[in-house]
C-alpha cells in the first residue's frame, strides 16, 4: 500500500503541473509611486513610467503605487478560461497581513483584491481587451517589492481532476492505515491515477486520460462510494480583518476593499459560496471608499449569500471597555446593519478577543443577541475549557448560548491540541480536526469552521471552494463539508440542543482568557484616554439633556454619535489592549484629542450656561454627574474644597464650603481624623492605622505603596503577555531625590521624587479630613524598556477571595492558588477598584485609568506601566500621569462605600462660579434620583430615534431591590426598554415617581416621554 500511496501522490503532482498552459508575461507595464489613494481614479498616465517585471519598487514600508497595462488576449488563448496574474516575490509566503497586497481595476471597475494567497483573477468570458490598473501596497514592513504579471489559460479538465484527487488524498495522511476506509480511498485513487497516460503531458492522449479519470472519480468515487455522513462541518466563508494591528486604520480601509472585492468575484464563479463578515466599521470604510462595491455587497446580502452579522461596531475588547461602551458597541453595530441592509444581528461574533466579562450575557440578551461565538479561549496557556457548546451564565444569572470554534488540523496518532483557529480552510485535515477537537459530540453533530485567510484580510480562495465541492459529497471517514452561514449553522446547533437539553452544560461567571494578561496594562496613555473619554461622553450626554430640559437647548445627537463611534473604534481588540504598532497610537492620540474636545465643549457650554442663569451672589455651582448624592472634594479656583449634599445627575449651588484642613504632618508621621500613617527614612509607608476600626491596615513588616519593578521578558507576544515567572524577582524604587510638604485647601500631602535608572517617579500622597483614603497622584517619566511597574500594599485582611469592579457589577476571584484554575489568575482585569475585605473591615485599591490587578496572600498590587518593545519599540516611553487611591472602610465592600468613592475618583465633582444677575434656574437640581444606594444611574441621554429621554441604571451589590426613581422633570409616559431602546412595557408614573424591581446586578433601561 505504501507503493500505491507514493504513486498516487506523485501522479497528483503531475496533474497539478498541467493545470495551466500558455503562460505569457504582461507587456508595456507602467507605474507611478503615490500615497494612499484618495479615490478610485488613478493619476494621469502621463505621470507613469515604464516598469520592468521583477524589478523592485517602493519608497519604504507602507508605500503605494499605481500600475497600468493594456491587456490583449491572443486569439489562440480565447477557447479556454484565462487568468490574469499579478503578484509579488512574497507569492505564497506568510499570511496576508503584512505582505504586499493589490487592488485590481479592469476597465475602471474594482474587480478583485490580490495578495500572497490570491494571485490570480479569472477574466470574464468574452473579455479579449481591457484597460487594467493595479493599486499596489508594499505592506507595513516591506521596504520594496518585486512584482510579476502574466496571463495563462486554465486547463479545466486537469484542474477538475486535480481537485477530485486532492480532496480525499489528504485523508491518507491521518487515517488509520489499517482501517477499511483507508484501503477503500487508496484503491479508488490508485485506480484513477492508473488511468493516466503520462508519456507526453502535452498530448491529446494525456488529456483524454485526464477526462476519463475525472469521469471515474465523479461517477464511482463521489457518485457511488460517497454518501451523506452523520457529522456536518458547517463551513462559513470568513476573513478576519484586524481594524488595526501591524497596520493602521487607514490601511484597513483598503484591506476591506480588497477582501470584499475578492469575495464578490468568487461569488460570481461559485454559486454555492456564502460569506459572513462582522464589524460595521469595515462596511462603512467600503461605503465611503468604493460605493459601487458597496452596492454589490447589498445585492449579495439581499440574496442571502452575504451575511452581515456580529453584533458590535468593531470586534471590541471586552475586558477594558466599560459597560456603557459595550452597550453602544451593540447599539451602533446592530443599527448599522439594520439601517444599511435590513438585517438584525443575533450573534456576538468575537473570534479573537482576549477575555469576556461576566456582564456580557445580560448585555447581549437585553440587546436581542442569542449566541456568543469565539475561538480565542482555546489559547488558554494552563487549562482547557471543558465545553465547546454550553449555556454561559453571567453575574446576574442571565444565560446565553455559547459556541467555541474548534478548527485545527487532524494528525495521525495525535490527540487534539488546545488551540484552535478562526482562520481555517476547507480540506480533509481540517474537517476531521475540527470535529475531533469538539468536546460535546454527545450533544451536537454539527460543528462550525470559519475558512479564509485572515487577521490581515484576504478571505477564502478558489482552493477552499473547489475542495468544498468534493468534500460535500460525504467521504466515508470524514464529516460532510457544508457551505453555509453562521446563523444557519447555529440554528442547526439549536435543534440539537432542543433534542437533548439535559446534555447542555452551564458555565458560571467570566470567561477568563489564561493568556494575553499584559494587555490590561500595555500602552497606558490609550487606557487613560479611553477611561476619561467614557466618563466624558456620558457626562456630556447628561449635561446636554439637562440643558434641553432646563434651558430648551438642542441635544447634539449627531455630534455625540460621531464621537462615540470614534471612541468605540479605538476599543478594537488590538488598539486598546496595546498590541499594535506605533503609528496606530499616533492616530489614536489624534482621535482622542478630537473626540474629547468635542464632548468637553458640549459639557462646558451647558455648565457655563446653567451657572450663567444662577445669581452670582449664590456662590459656585457644583456639578455631580454621578448617580448618587455626593459628599466630596471639588476644585474651586485652583484650591480643593470639601462640599456636601451635591445632587445626583445634576448640580447644587454652594455658598459655603470647607477650604482648609486639620491634617498634621510631624516628621515621618501623617495624622488625620481617620487615619495615621508612618513612613520610614526613605518615605516608604510602614504603618497605616485606621482610627475608626481601631486596627492596623498593613501587615507586620509589610509595606504600603511599595513601587516594585519587574523585569518583563515574555517568551512570546511581548506587548500581550505578562508571565508568572516575571514575578519571581523585583526591585523596589526607594531612592529619594526630594521630599516636599504640599498644601491644597482641604487636603494636605507629601510630594516625593524618586529616581530609578533613567526614569523618575514623582508622587504626591494626599490625605483628607473627611475620607479614609490616600490618593497617590503619580507622574512617571519612563525611559526604560521591558519593565513592569506595580504598586504593592501588604494589608492585614484575611480573605480567600477579592472583589473586583467590572461592567455593571463586581466579580469575586480567589486570593490563593489552590488549583490550576486559581493559579492561572495571577493577573486579572478590573475597572475602577478592587477590594479585599473580611467580615467587618476592608481595603479598596482604586484607580482612575488602570486595569491590571494581582491580589494574593494579603498583598494587593496594581499594575501601573508595562514597557514592552514588540510590536511598538517605544511603547510607554515618556511621561504618564494618573491617580490611584487606598481606601479603608468598615464592613464589606458592599457596606463600605467603595463604589461611590471610586466613581468620585474617576468622575469628580466640578465647579463653575454662578454668574447671573438673578436666578432663573433652580439652585439645586437632579435630573434623576433613586432612593436606593445600591442602584446606580449610569446613563441619561436622548433616545436614538426620538426626543425622548433614556435613563439606564443598574443594581451594583447583587441585592434584589425595590426602588423608587424620581425624574426631575415632568413625565407624560414611561416605558421599560431593552438596551436597544425598544419598548417592552409601559410603567405607571405616580406622583412623578416610577417604582422598579431590580434583580441583583440587573441593568434597567427606561424611556421617558416628556
Amino acid at each position: 500500500m505504501k507503493t500505491q500511496y507514493r504513486k498516487v501522490r506523485k501522479y497528483i503532482s503531475l496533474v497539478e503541473s498541467t493545470m495551466y498552459r500558455n503562460v505569457r508575461p504582461l507587456e508595456n507595464v507602467t507605474y507611478v509611486h503615490c500615497g494612499y489613494k484618495e479615490s478610485n481614479t488613478p493619476p494621469p498616465l502621463t505621470d507613469f513610467a515604464p516598469y520592468t517585471l521583477g524589478e523592485p519598487w517602493g519608497t519604504g514600508p507602507d508605500s503605494q503605487a499605481w500600475f497600468h497595462f493594456t491587456l490583449h488576449i491572443p486569439e489562440e488563448m480565447r477557447s479556454a478560461p484565462v487568468q490574469l496574474l499579478f503578484h509579488s516575490d512574497f507569492d505564497g509566503k506568510f499570511g496576508v497581513g503584512s505582505t504586499p497586497q493589490f487592488l485590481l481595476y479592469i476597465n475602471g471597475e474594482i474587480r478583485q483584491g490580490m495578495d500572497t494567497r490570491h494571485i490570480e483573477c479569472v477574466l470574464d468570458e468574452g473579455c479579449t481587451d481591457a484597460d487594467v490598473y493595479v493599486y499596489a501596497y508594499t505592506g507595513p514592513r516591506t521596504p520594496s517589492v518585486k512584482c510579476f504579471g502574466s496571463i495563462r489559460n486554465v486547463n479545466t479538465d486537469a484542474k477538475d481532476l486535480y481537485y477530485d484527487l486532492a480532496a480525499p488524498v489528504q485523508m491518507l495522511d491521518f487515517m488509520d492505515e489499517n482501517s477499511r476506509e483507508y484501503a477503500e480511498i487508496l484503491r479508488y485513487l490508485h485506480t484513477a491515477v492508473s488511468m493516466l497516460d503520462l508519456y507526453d503531458l502535452d498530448s491529446e492522449e494525456y488529456m483524454a486520460s485526464v477526462r476519463a479519470a475525472h469521469t471515474y472519480m465523479t461517477d464511482e468515487f463521489y457518485g457511488k462510494y460517497c454518501s451523506p455522513q452523520p457529522v456536518d462541518v458547517s463551513c462559513i466563508g470568513h476573513t478576519h480583518i484586524d481594524c488595526a494591528w501591524l497596520w493602521t486604520l487607514r490601511q484597513s480601509r483598503e484591506k476591506a476593499q480588497r477582501s470584499f472585492a475578492t469575495v464578490l468575484k468568487l461569488m460570481e464563479e461559485y454559486p454555492d459560496y456564502k460569506f459572513m463578515s462582522s464589524q460595521p466599521l469595515l462596511y462603512q470604510f467600503v461605503k465611503e471608499e468604493a460605493p459601487e462595491l458597496y452596492e454589490k455587497i447589498k445585492e449579495r446580502v439581499a440574496e442571502g449569500r452575504w451575511e452581515c452579522e456580529g453584533g458590535m461596531w468593531v470586534e471590541a475588547d471586552c475586558n477594558l471597555s466599560s459597560g456603557e461602551s459595550l452597550v453602544r458597541q451593540l447599539m451602533y453595530g446592530k443599527r448599522f446593519f439594520r439601517e444599511e441592509f435590513g438585517k438584525d444581528n443575533h450573534i456576538l461574533w468575537l473570534p479573537d478577543v482576549f477575555g469576556y466579562s461576566a456582564a456580557l450575557p445580560q448585555i447581549l440578551r437585553k440587546s436581542g443577541v442569542d449566541w456568543f461565538v469565539t475561538s480565542k479561549i482555546g489559547w488558554n496557556d494552563v487549562n482547557q475549557m471543558p465545553y465547546d457548546t454550553f449555556r454561559w451564565r453571567g453575574l446576574d444569572g442571565t444565560e446565553i448560548n455559547t459556541y467555541f470554534l474548534t478548527a485545527q488540523d487532524q494528525e495521525r496518532g495525535k490527540a487534539p491540541i488546545r488551540q484552535s483557529t478562526y482562520n481555517g480552510y476547507i480540506d480533509a485535515k481540517m474537517l476531521a480536526g475540527t470535529w475531533n477537537r469538539y468536546q460535546q459530540k454527545n450533544l451536537n453533530n454539527n460543528v462550525l469552521l470559519t475558512y479564509g485567510y485572515g487577521d490581515g484580510g484576504g478571505g477564502p480562495t478558489r482552493y477552499h471552494l473547489e475542495m468544498a465541492k468534493r468534500l460535500s459529497k460525504g467521504v466515508p471517514g470524514l464529516p460532510n463539508a457544508r457551505l453555509t452561514t453562521a446563523s444557519e449553522a447555529l440554528t442547526e446547533v439549536e435543534k440539537n440542543i432542543r433534542a437533548n437539553p439535559h446534555l447542555l452544560p452551564t458555565w458560571y461567571g467570566e470567561l477568563y482568557l489564561e493568556y494575553h494578561r499584559g494587555t490590561y496594562t500595555s500602552i497606558a496613555k490609550n487606557k487613560k484616554n479611553n477611561r476619561k473619554s467614557e466618563f466624558l461622553y456620558q457626562n456630556a450626554e447628561k449635561m446636554a439633556v439637562l440643558g434641553k430640559l432646563l434651558r430648551g437647548s438642542t441635544f447634539p445627537k449627531a455630534d455625540l454619535r460621531r464621537g462615540w463611534e470614534m471612541l468605540l473604534t479605538n476599543q478594537f481588540h488590538d488598539i486598546i489592549p496595546g498590541s499594535s504598532i506605533g503609528p496606530v497610537y499616533d492616530q489614536s492620540d489624534l482621535d482622542y484629542a478630537w473626540l474629547m474636545k468635542l464632548a468637553a465643549d458640549i459639557e462646558a457650554q451647558e455648565k457655563n450656561a446653567i451657572a450663567g442663569q444662577i445669581a452670582a451672589d449664590k456662590g459656585v455651582v457644583v456639578f455631580n454627574a454621578n448617580g448618587f448624592t455626593a459628599d466630596g472634594y471639588v476644585n474651586v479656583d485652583g484650591q480643593t474644597a470639601y462640599v456636601t449634599g451635591i445632587a445626583p445627575n445634576g448640580y447644587t449651588t454652594v455658598s459655603e464650603m470647607q477650604t482648609d484642613n486639620a491634617i498634621r504632618i510631624d516628621g515621618h508621621t501623617v495624622e488625620t481624623a481617620l487615619l495615621k500613617a508612618v513612613f520610614d527614612e526613605k518615605w516608604q509607608m510602614i504603618s497605616l492605622y485606621d482610627k475608626t476600626n481601631e486596627r492596623e491596615v498593613l501587615t507586620s513588616g509589610g509595606a504600603g505603596n511599595q513601587l516594585r519593578v519587574y523585569a518583563d521578558y515574555p517568551d512570546r507576544y511581548d506587548a500581550w503577555e505578562w508571565q508568572e515567572y516575571s514575578l519571581d524577582k523585583y526591585r523596589v524604587v526607594d531612592a529619594v531625590a526630594s521630599v516636599e510638604i504640599v498644601e491644597d485647601g482641604a487636603r494636605r500631602g507629601i510630594r516625593v521624587v524618586r529616581p530609578f535608572m533613567k526614569s523618575t517617579i514623582t508622587q504626591t500622597m494626599w490625605f483628607y479630613d473627611h475620607t479614609a483614603k490616600i490618593d497617590f497622584d503619580t507622574t512617571i517619566d519612563m525611559h526604560q524598556h521591558q519593565q513592569m511597574i506595580k504598586a504593592a500594599f501588604d494589608v492585614d485582611v484575611q480573605s480567600d477571595k477579592a472583589t473586583y469592579d467590572v461592567q455593571f457589577g463586581t466579580v469575586e476571584r480567589p486570593t490563593h492558588k489552590n488549583t490550576s484554575w486559581d493559579r492561572a489568575k495571577f493577573e486579572v482585569c478590573a475597572h475602577k477598584y478592587a477590594d479585599l475585605s473580611d467580615g467587618g473591615f476592608g481595603v479598596s485599591l482604586m484607580n482612575d485609568c488602570k486595569y491590571g490587578y494581582d491580589i494574593h496572600d494579603g498583598t494587593m498590587m496594581l499594575s501601573l506601566l508595562k514597557s514592552g518593545t514588540m510590536p511598538y519599540p517605544d511603547a510607554d516611553q515618556g511621561e504618564h500621569s494618573f491617580v490611584y487611591s487606598l481606601y479603608v472602610h468598615s464592613g464589606t465592600v458592599r457596606e463600605g462605600g467603595t463604589a461611590e468613592q471610586a466613581y468620585l475618583l474617576n468622575n469628580p465633582l466640578t465647579a463653575v462660579k454662578a454668574s447671573g444677575a438673578v436666578s432663573s434656574l433652580p439652585e439645586c437640581y437632579a435630573l434623576v434620583s433613586v432612593d436606593r444606594a445600591n442602584v446606580m444611574c449610569e446613563t441619561i441621554k436622548e433616545a436614538e430615534d426620538s426626543g425622548d429621554v433614556i435613563v439606564r441604571l443598574y443594581e451594583n451589590k447583587n441585592i434584589r431591590t425595590k426602588a423608587e426613581l424620581t425624574p426631575g422633570f415632568p413625565v407624560k409616559q414611561c416605558w421599560l426598554c431593552d438596551l436597544m431602546e425598544n419598548e417592552l412595557e409601559e410603567l405607571p408614573v405616580e406622583n412623578g415617581k416610577i417604582s422598579l424591581k431590580l434583580g441583583g446586578y440587573e441593568i434597567v433601561t427606561l424611556k421617558f416621554r416628556v
